[in-house]
């Protein structure tokens, strides 16, 4: 069996090795652009506009390699506790590579995972100038940074991970060894302020970090905006909102950690004052639980909306009036909130979530919460209920801030981290 090979329509990307005679820097010289090997677990689609911004490039010729297959089809996502298939495109506008292993690696193997030796052994045997990991949480990635090099690769890392949440002992041991060994032969990529101090804290030199913040496509949501504003009272409406009363809004997985059920508790508190809604979007294991406690304490205008797919989201956005995301533990970023600011909208979120410091300023344009905090959570929500003209000016600075977190922007730092990456190691050749 061959390796599958997917790519962007014909005549949009020039084939593996075939951009050598493209223009850089300053046209000074004819310089080819850095071949990156891109190793990740499978298409997210979250990352695809970034792939399609950055084959754009002419600085860098991308390959993005996947070691599983599984989420181009319908797949059972765990979080959800539903099968799932994405309706928008995963694979057109880049470059991307499966090879036969990809049909037989789960989305859920992570270090128990048997290694995919062929995307390995293609990767070392290229000639790639950069090797660039998607986290270190599977052992292909481990042995491609380690053949990355033996073969005279650089390597470049990208994850998420944060120091805000407690982990036991013998994990930080092992973070501390394993990390430490792979950063002092990488050059980082930090998705936002928490992110850094990760890298930082487990011994990437501050040279070596680059900013490639966690973006969505800001012109797509815009877009979208724009688009359904004027529908605003029918979509609400479909939603079951039968006044103009604020919509309280939570997208994500209906799983413990994310504490929809306090979230309830909040909005239970703020509805005793003031007319509201709450829409809850998505699925998950604790839907049940949800459910059983709006029913037991006959908690009014709870709306569950269930999981709507990549092109349902906007309507979501466009029927509320302020996001809500009162993670407990291991969020990295939060997405959704990127998504929302795109709509104008204020931002709560927890001490927990990862892009708190980055993209939610106290008091400006949302709040930040302790993560346990019930009553510190109803007070930021009513805040933002009981006042329209807050809700609007925090909105308005949350659509202007989100500018800067563009995919544009990402690519431009993961394009400087390549460019980086060569000089130096045409400095020590």
């Amino acid at each position: 069996m061959g390796s599958l090979s997917y790519a962007r329509p014909a005549g949009t990307v020039a084939p593996a090795g075939a951009r050598d005679a493209r223009w850089t820097g300053n046209g000074a010289a004819k310089t080819r652009p850095v071949r990156v090997a891109h190793l990740v677990s499978h298409p997210i689609q979250y990352y695809v506009p970034l792939y399609r911004q950055l084959a754009s490039r002419p600085e860098i010729d991308l390959t993005v390699y996947y070691y599983s297959a599984a989420s181009l089809r319908e797949f059972y996502d765990p979080g959800f506790a539903r099968k799932v298939r994405w309706d928008t495109t995963l694979l057109d506008g880049y470059r991307s590579r499966f090879c036969p292993s990809a049909e037989r690696t789960g989305l859920d193997a992570g270090w128990r995972a048997w290694p995919n030796w062929d995307v390995v052994r293609e990767v070392v045997r290229s000639g790639y100038d950069v090797v660039w990991l998607h986290g270190y949480n599977h052992p292909t990635s481990l042995l491609a940074a380690l053949g990355a090099r033996f073969s005279g690769a650089r390597l470049l890392i990208r994850e998420d991970q944060t120091l805000l949440d407690h982990r036991p002992w013998w994990k930080r041991a092992a973070k501390t060894v394993i990390l430490r060994a792979l950063f002092s032969q990488a050059t980082g990529l930090h998705v936002g302020a928490q992110n850094r101090r990760y890298f930082l804290h487990f011994g990437m030199p501050t040279h070596r970090l680059f900013a490639a913040s966690h973006c969505v496509d800001n012109c797509l949501f815009r877009e979208r905006a724009a688009a359904l504003t004027p529908q605003r009272d029918a979509i609400r409406a479909h939603f079951g909102v039968i006044d103009d009363a604020s919509v309280v809004l939570f997208c994500g997985k209906l799983i413990e950690k994310k504490q929809p059920l306090l979230l309830v508790e909040a909005y239970e508190r703020v509805r005793q004052e003031h007319p509201c809604w709450l829409l809850m979007v998505g699925e998950g294991a604790e839907r049940a639980a949800v459910e059983d406690l709006v029913a037991r304490r006959r908690i009014p205008g709870v709306l569950m909306a269930g999981f709507l797919n990549q092109s349902e989201l906007p309507a979501a956005y466009t029927a509320a009036d302020l996001l809500v995301l009162p993670s407990a533990w291991h969020e990295t970023w939060g997405l959704v909130v990127n998504e929302a600011m795109n709509f104008g909208l204020p931002i709560v979120v927890s001490d927990k979530v990862g892009c708190a410091e980055d993209l939610v300023h106290s008091g400006w344009n949302g709040f930040v919460v302790p993560h346990r905090d019930v009553a510190a959570l109803t007070e930021a929500i009513e805040t933002l209920v009981a006042s329209p003209e807050r809700r609007a000016e925090f909105g308005a600075r949350s659509r202007a801030l989100v500018d800067a977190y563009s995919v544009e922007r990402c690519a431009d730092g993961i394009v400087a981290a390549c460019l980086d990456l060569r000089r130096r190691k045409g400095a020590e050749s």
